[in-house]
């Protein structure tokens, strides 16, 4: 409150000095002189707030550091393992030689195309080349006669509406069609 005082009658010898004598100002200019020991204060600040402060800061920041240091691991982590499935290729499939009666099917049953395709390449002795990745993944519930013709096997796939299935030479180009190249 003396504070509030003393700012009030510090503006009003500012604005009416006529009103005071020339002690009071002089009293008055002496006691806005003097300067505040700030060294005295922060040493009383730091005696009672510092230490108790600098620990458990010490503490937050090793903790923070810490678990900065795990996130980026984690992160760093998961972009390899993303990084080493997009470059892995799909699993290969083991074929089992067809140990069946010439004209005994065989039946895929929710297998993924390319599975479907390397097991008849093998027998029909011809590569696959998967022009397009999407029909790669596309999975299939057909039964397939070792016995047919190869072409016959092709038509049937080249049924599924946005497939394509070509045999020129040893190769099967297999890639996806937007259904426009089939209307008139």
């Amino acid at each position: 409150m003396q504070t509030n005082d003393n700012r009030q009658l510090y503006l009003d010898m500012q604005e009416h000095p006529e009103r005071y004598t020339a002690p009071e100002l002089e009293a008055m200019m002496d006691e806005l002189d003097r300067e505040p020991d700030v060294e005295e204060a922060w040493q009383r600040f730091e005696a009672t707030h510092h230490t108790s402060k600098t620990s458990s800061r010490r503490w937050l920041k090793i903790a923070a550091m810490f678990v900065g240091v795990i996130l980026m691991a984690g992160i760093a982590l998961a972009a390899i393992h993303l990084v080493s499935t997009k470059r892995m290729a799909p699993a290969a499939v083991e074929v089992q030689p067809l140990k069946q009666e010439p004209s005994s099917p065989v039946q895929f049953d929710n297998v993924p195309l390319d599975s479907v395709l390397s097991v008849v390449a093998a027998h029909y002795r011809k590569v696959v080349l998967f022009r397009d990745e999407a029909p790669r993944h596309m999975k299939l519930i057909m039964t397939w006669q070792s016995d047919a013709p190869l072409g016959d096997f092709l038509d049937r796939l080249n049924a599924f509406d946005g497939l394509s299935l070509r045999l020129q030479g040893d190769t099967i180009f297999v890639e996806t069609t937007t259904g426009e190249e089939d209307k008139p």
